[in-house]
């Protein structure tokens, strides 16, 4: 992703604003009722900006095979070693551009889960994530986001950056069927913005 901030300085001074020191309290829900389980045993699941690990851990734990990407390499010996117990693995790079041709993920991945990725994206930069997420995901596979921060007006810049489900709706396009788009019930109290939640199926392509 060009002109991105510097990650690598953001973690090395511990500004991290985004770090909640866990996994999202909604993310944490969905798991545990089974609303966010894995489809089957393996199935698959990728997290972008995967920062600190905590919802990849957090998916893990719950039986998804997990592979974290995020662009800050310190983050790889503090992150990997905890996927890696689960069956998981963490990747250094770019979650747009990254080649996935010859590794195990080539296939594609049951679910993305977005929690602070899709946010950071400047708005005129986000049809290509879009674009990638739907060779990412299989058909049938899902596309998860915590929709954060909803409501903050363009003028005060980011990131994060405005977003809300249209916009990114919008961005995944029409090889998204989304099915759930709706406040989530448990938000971050420190989070100045509001949060939703949106859920959206990687629909097959059309046979001619």
């Amino acid at each position: 992703m060009t002109n991105s901030p510097d990650w690598s300085a953001h973690y090395r001074a511990s500004d991290t604003p985004w770090d909640l020191g866990g996994p999202h309290p909604e993310l944490s829900s969905r798991l545990q009722d089974g609303r966010l389980a894995p489809p089957a045993p393996g199935a698959r699941a990728l997290v972008p900006g995967a920062g600190a690990g905590h919802d990849a851990i957090a998916l893990a734990r719950r039986g998804w095979k997990v592979t974290a990407i995020d662009w800050v390499p310190e983050l790889a010996a503090l992150v990997g070693p905890l996927l890696e117990r689960d069956g998981g693995r963490y990747v250094t790079g770019d979650a747009i551009e990254f080649d996935w041709s010859g590794t195990a993920e080539a296939d594609g991945f049951d679910l993305v889960w977005d929690h602070t990725f899709f946010c950071a994206i400047p708005p005129d930069h986000r049809a290509p994530w879009g674009q990638r997420a739907s060779t990412l995901v299989r058909p049938g596979g899902r596309y998860a986001s915590l929709v954060f921060p909803v409501g903050k007006p363009a003028e005060e810049g980011g990131p994060p950056f405005g977003m809300d489900e249209a916009a990114l709706a919008g961005a995944l396009g029409s090889l998204f069927r989304v099915e759930e788009h709706a406040p989530v019930a448990r938000a971050v109290a420190r989070r100045q913005w509001r949060e939703h939640w949106l859920e959206a199926v990687r629909v097959p392509l059309a046979v001619s």
